[in-house]
């Protein structure tokens, strides 16, 4: 069982093997659900989600193994994590069809799932989402940023156990800290850091690491997304790629940029958007246009449902 030094802030659903923490805020159909990217977990939209819970129901939530969730059953591929996604949904009782959000890897979570549950999906929001050809089309520098990404997750992993990793957090300030923690409330900040980044953490990023391969080869085989309202929001400022050489990051950048067109055309009723301002993590650098994008969908769905 996962144990925290700070109470959940929404609610521990048990699916069977394990709990998830589930997060569910405002009111009103079509419910919004947010699955996070690699490293990320729910506190990590709670910029967009208390916007979106003033029209609309917002649901973040913990994968397993992240923030308050219990680990769960390995391998840590998308079919697993879809169908764990399915069970909270379904347990926690929210109502469908949703709008599902996801960021980077997450993704890959809310294009399988509409796959496998068609009728429960409303729409899709990608956040600069990772694409199943990613691996193979990039520069050979990306394969060594994937290596010590894995790498540094192992030394945060045994930094965390033994008591290491508060220690270099208070030796480099605010330095240390992500984006998102001096934009949220005060009384967030402590949960953030203290519930984030516990050894579960870390092993979980390495788990869902380990299955990326098999996740890809997942979503390569489910196909397009039929008419399913779908909106591509990709980054504007191209520091994704900033730790690689020169060439091999520009040739990076083309090739993501590239892949993002090509989530857009997944839908016959799709549409492309740059956030001008946005890094890699949109919900972060800018909040406001992925509500504004939420806003434009829940609307949309709304009309046509009443004109039904």
């Amino acid at each position: 069982m996962s144990t925290t030094p700070h109470p959940p802030v929404g609610t521990l659903v048990n699916i069977g093997s394990h709990r998830l923490h589930l997060y569910a805020t405002g009111e009103g159909g079509p419910s919004v659900v947010f699955e996070s990217g690699g490293a990320s977990w729910s506190l990590d939209w709670f910029l967009v989600q208390s916007e979106v819970a003033k029209f609309a129901q917002a649901c973040s939530y913990d994968r397993a193994g992240f923030g308050w969730s219990d680990p769960g059953p390995k391998p840590r591929s998308s079919e697993q994590i879809v169908s764990e996604l399915h069970a909270l949904l379904t347990k926690a009782g929210i109502k469908k069809p949703t709008i599902l959000v996801g960021a980077s890897f997450g993704g890959h979570t809310v294009r399988l799932f509409a796959k496998k549950y068609p009728d429960e999906v409303a729409g899709i929001i990608l956040l600069d989402a990772r694409h199943e050809a990613l691996d193979a089309k990039m520069p050979p520098a990306w394969k060594k940023l994937e290596t010590s990404g894995k790498g540094m997750y192992q030394f945060m992993l045994l930094a965390s156990k033994i008591g290491l990793l508060k220690l270099l957090g208070k030796a480099m300030g605010e330095k240390a800290l992500p984006p998102i923690v001096s934009k949220l409330p005060s009384e967030l900040r402590p949960v953030y850091l203290e519930v984030g980044f516990q050894p579960n953490y870390f092993q979980s990023n390495l788990d869902e690491l380990a299955a990326i391969a098999e996740s890809d080869k997942q979503l390569s085989l489910a196909g397009s997304l039929g008419s399913i309202p779908l909106t591509v929001i990709r980054h504007g400022i191209p520091n994704l790629f900033s730790s690689m050489p020169a060439e091999q990051a520009k040739q990076a950048e083309q090739v993501w940029q590239e892949l993002q067109t090509r989530l857009a055309g997944l839908s016959s009723h799709s549409q492309l958007l740059v956030a001008e301002k946005s890094g890699h993590g949109i919900q972060i650098d800018q909040p406001e246009l992925v509500v504004d994008a939420i806003r434009h969908m829940v609307d949309s769905i709304r009309k046509d449902s009443s004109s039904a």
